[in-house]
């Protein structure tokens, strides 16, 4: 106890430093992005608005806000008297939280003593709701110091992150473990693994991913799906969610593919608008013709006519519209060590996806979609496009593998009434005195 007592007080006085660093570090890096503007001093825990007590859930950014939406919003009916905060650090996942009726969105404080006194002072947080692993020494003491109940929803512990916890049990066991009241898991494997850091076992809960309950934008998908006859081509490839490093070895496997199938067209979504530039540039540098969402007006405006004209997606807000536009999907994040992302909203609406090696943010997912043949595994960039290649090849492959797809998505659904029900009662089971 004494050994984690001088780890929290040293860490507390290096945080206590570098939060104001810590603000223009995050100023600097969404300087490309949507930026904070007036609300970067959020950071430092300087709010706007004042409680006598909330609700508070804590998300991060734009996918942990769109997974826990359905959630929140149910929540936030049911309890329609209760102040409810949701807080974000980016700025597009701020922008989908806004959209969440009855409740207050506001930028999560950095981990720092100062800056968390400010925003406990301000509005008095009861319970604390975190989306899936978001563990920080200083929000879990302050939280217990003003009796603050912290559940985690959605929790997931990857098996390496389990074993890194395990070797300094000494540390993690008191300024972690001790102070969650209730851990909703994903799957069984997350629940071994959270007792294995000392979580009670009466304590944790398996309830699969919300992210299987996901409520997307139909009517979006709809108007990409009336648009797909402008494309001309037999088939249309998204690349959606991609990251720095994965422009070059995608448009380069796109290339590879135009001899065999020279209709064949491509819509490419970054995941972050700093990449934009990028692929613009790697797209003139292969001679590969290309057009920006942002020059069509709106969504019902015809796609260019001209073959093998890329689509960059340079807008927020509209991967159902993407979604529709394809008929097969690769995930980026997973081509970088980025760990891959949510391949259940391409199945949701029959599609099929394929995934690079890092998936291991998705890993039950991907895999049980793999193992039905509702998603496809590339283990390198220069295998891409010898699988795509197979996939075309095959008559209706891609239909047969997106029906595989959707019957692993409904499959999963039902964790959010089993989350819904487990944040109730702790909210019916009073704080540690």
């Amino acid at each position: 106890m004494l050994k984690a007592r001088l780890a929290l007080f040293i860490y507390q006085l290096l945080t206590l430093v570098a939060a104001p660093l810590g603000m223009l570090y995050l100023i600097y890096k969404k300087r490309r992005d949507p930026p904070y503007g007036k609300r970067k001093w959020e950071l430092l825990g300087f709010m706007p608005v004042r409680f006598r007590g909330c609700v508070w859930f804590h998300t991060v950014s734009v996918g942990e806000v769109i997974a826990a939406r359905p959630v929140i919003s149910a929540f936030a009916k049911r309890h329609p008297w209760l102040n409810i905060v949701v807080t974000t650090t980016t700025t597009t996942g701020a922008a989908q939280a806004c959209k969440i009726p009855g409740v207050t969105q506001l930028y999560a404080p950095l981990d720092s003593p100062a800056v968390l006194y400010r925003f406990f002072n301000a509005v008095k947080p009861r319970y604390l709701f975190i989306m899936e692993t978001e563990l920080w020494p200083n929000l879990l003491h302050k939280a217990a110091l003003q009796r603050t109940q912290v559940t985690i929803f959605n929790a997931r512990m990857p098996e390496r992150t389990c074993r890194k916890y395990e070797r300094h049990l000494s540390l993690v066991k008191p300024l972690i473990a001790d102070k969650l009241h209730y851990v909703i898991c994903q799957t069984d494997d997350d629940k071994a693994r959270f007792a294995r850091i000392g979580v009670p076992a009466e304590r944790i809960f398996a309830v699969n991913s919300l992210k299987y309950d996901l409520s997307p934008d139909e009517d979006k998908f709809a108007r990409g799906r009336a648009l797909r006859a402008n494309l001309p081509g037999e088939c249309r490839l998204g690349a959606l969610s991609l990251h720095e490093g994965e422009e070059e070895p995608l448009l380069r496997a796109y290339c590879a593919l135009l001899p065999t199938f020279p209709s064949l067209r491509l819509i490419v979504v970054p995941r972050h608008l700093s990449l934009v530039p990028r692929l613009k540039d790697m797209c003139t540098k292969l001679h590969l013709p290309y057009a920006c969402r942002s020059q069509l007006p709106t969504e019902l405006t015809p796609l260019p006519a001209e073959q093998n004209c890329i689509l960059i997606g340079d807008s927020l807000g509209e991967m159902e519209w993407y979604l529709g536009l394809c008929d097969v999907v690769f995930m980026g994040g997973s081509l970088c060590d980025v760990g891959g992302h949510n391949p259940l909203e391409p199945a949701y609406f029959s599609l099929p996806s394929i995934t690079g090696p890092y998936y291991y943010n998705f890993a039950e997912q991907f895999e049980a979609l793999i193992d039905k043949g509702g998603s496809f595994l590339c283990p390198s960039a220069e295998r891409l496009a010898p699988l795509i290649t197979r996939l075309l090849q095959t008559p209706n492959a891609l239909s047969q593998a997106g029906l595989r797809a959707l019957e692993v998505q409904q499959a999963g659904r039902g964790a959010l009434e089993r989350t819904l029900t487990l944040l109730e009662q702790s909210l019916e089971r009073p704080p540690k005195p």
